[in-house]
């Protein structure tokens, strides 16, 4: 009944160099010619960056453990299978670190990904397959899900048209607008809306391990326990794009965490054990210490019938299974945090997940400044980021951003859009974190040249409401949107002119260019608003025994402009 499998079946889509349309590839393809592919190319961003973890999870793991040309570190012992089966003596520690570095470097010199990762995966083929009686990929067996579900209850099915986020039609509210649809909204035996081939199945079921939210019913959590959303659910993913699909890959994989001195634990990725054991380790809610670990973590307990064909209407049996401890949990290298002020992690870390209204660039010293975590705040960069300085090369690279927007119900979570956004730099600038480089001085024009500025828009605006008497409870929310849309507005000119600097260029100059498109941005916009100006703005009201009018506040906002910005 094994069928499927995902190192010989194409089900990966990716983007091919050189103009060609996307194609799927097999995980064994990938891992040879990953040099000739542009990037992922999935149905969702969101989905592409839980393929790119599991892909990880295997780069991590197999150079964990093999050198570039495929032999193992004297460090470590092997059994037949290619698993670590003790963590290396702490007196071997930096040997071992030096010896990854020069893995990770080889790897690189070479251009493209060893034989070995093939090796170690052809090892494991018996636990690749979508579809398995014995060791489903990334589920669990009917038998194990019986063991594990409550007496009395039944695993929540979702249809493919429930897991397909394209569509996200619930068992009780048809989408009539779904990219897939065919009859009409009365058809409400509509099966078709569920049908997936085994390698759509295959990216959906991957997807859902990392967002699922909360709605879902059937639970095998212990009183108290909080159930998961998916880990990629509550973080603000954060990646480096490289010039093809194997220099995203390497740039992102870290060859040891930050914290390596005394200890370096085992790569444990999730094939490497049953589903029955799997799930035990998920009904705790724990820490986790290794990459490929966290890189394959599920959210759900999940069954898909092996004798299941793509000529029947898709479904995935699933159960809730236990919350990743979210407080202070750093081996987490590809998110945002933030310092929490109150509530029960008052004075600690958590991942902070992207806003939806806010591009990347206005948090850009909580992602690229490493001199923050020493600050009044301490927030923790990403921990990606220290992978740039491997390169130093003078060239562009790309630091994109991901993540999933939720319903804001507490009670489900339910994924209904995704955020995305990219910043795009000289590799040399992204780097250059001294008192006086470009980092620093780039975070100052924002937060003390750009923020300010926007500050004046804003009081412009809260004149305006004043003189048009905006109820008071409607006057924060005119005054938030309008300065909103004017970030939007800065949004293109901003990223453009950071993609501009060059590390030959003068400070000075380059800072007087964006101080110079702020002022006509922030000029251009007050002149929009007057000439939307009505008699009543004409008229004005009185304001401190003088009558103050739409021409006054304009005045007040120019002269605000000039004196902030020249």
């Amino acid at each position: 009944m094994s069928r499927f499998n995902l190192l010989d079946e194409p089900w990966i889509p990716v983007l091919p160099m050189g103009g060609e349309k996307q194609k799927e590839v097999s995980l064994m393809e990938l891992f040879r010619n990953a040099q000739d592919y542009q990037c992922l190319a999935g149905e969702m961003e969101t989905q592409n960056f839980a393929m790119l973890r599991l892909l990880l999870a295997i780069v991590e793991t197999v150079f964990s453990r093999f050198d570039a040309d495929g032999n193992p570190y004297p460090y470590i012992t092997l059994d037949d299978r290619m698993v670590q089966t003790e963590p290396v003596d702490e007196d071997d520690i930096d040997d071992y670190t030096i010896d990854l570095d020069r893995t990770w470097d080889n790897i690189r010199e070479q251009g493209r990904f060893p034989e070995i990762v093939c090796t170690y995966l052809e090892k494991w083929k018996d636990h690749f397959y979508l579809l398995d009686e014995k060791f489903p990929f990334y589920q669990v067996t009917k038998e194990e899900m019986m063991e594990f579900v409550p007496s009395g209850k039944k695993p929540t099915t979702k249809t493919g048209k429930t897991v397909n986020l394209l569509i996200s039609e619930s068992e009780n509210k048809i989408a009539l607008f779904s990219p897939i649809a065919k009859g009409t909204a009365e058809n409400k035996t509509d099966g078709w809306k569920s049908e997936l081939t085994e390698a759509q199945l295959m990216r959906w079921l991957l997807t859902l391990q990392g967002y699922a939210g909360t709605a879902d019913k059937t639970s095998l959590l212990a009183k108290g326990q909080q159930a998961s959303k998916g880990w990629l659910f509550d973080i603000g993913g954060i990646y480096i794009k490289g010039n093809n699909l194997f220099e995203t890959l390497l740039l992102n994989d870290i060859p040891y965490p930050p914290n390596a001195q005394d200890h370096i634990d085992i790569q444990n990725p999730c094939w490497e054990h049953s589903g029955e054991d799997n799930v035990k380790s998920l009904l705790r809610e724990r820490r986790i210490s290794n990459y490929a670990e966290l890189y394959t973590n599920w959210s759900r307990a999940a069954f898909i019938d092996p004798s299941w064909t793509p000529e029947q209407p898709a479904a995935i049996q699933i159960a809730k299974v236990a919350s990743i401890a979210h407080m202070d949990h750093f081996i987490e290298p590809m998110t945002m945090w933030r310092l929490n002020k109150d509530g029960p992690d008052k004075g600690h870390q958590t991942p902070r997940k992207h806003r939806p209204e806010q591009a990347m660039w206005r948090s850009f010293g909580t992602i690229m400044l490493k001199a923050n975590e020493n600050g009044p705040d301490g927030v923790k960069r990403p921990v990606i980021l220290n992978q740039l300085k491997r390169i130093r090369e003078n060239r562009r690279i790309s630091i994109c951003a991901i993540s999933m927007q939720d319903d804001g119900n507490a009670t489900s979570w339910l994924p209904i859009d995704e955020i995305t956004d990219m910043l795009s730099m000289n590799e040399l600038i992204a780097i250059d974190d001294t008192d006086n480089g470009w980092l620093v001085r780039i975070n100052d024009i924002i937060e003390n040249v750009t923020k300010p500025a926007v500050e004046i828009y804003r009081y412009f605006l809260q004149d305006i409401a004043d003189i048009r008497a905006i109820d008071s409870k409607k006057k924060p929310v005119f005054v938030s949107v309008e300065t909103e849309k004017f970030y939007q507005k800065l949004n293109d000119p901003f990223n453009n002119w950071l993609a501009s600097i060059q590390p030959g260029d003068e400070k000075a100059i380059k800072e007087e260019e964006w101080h110079d498109t702020l002022k006509r941005l922030l000029l251009a916009q007050g002149e929009k608003v007057m000439h939307t100006a009505s008699i009543r703005d004409y008229r004005g009201i009185q304001k401190n025994d003088r009558q103050f009018n739409i021409f006054n506040a304009y005045a007040k906002f120019k002269n605000a402009v000039w004196k902030k910005l020249g």
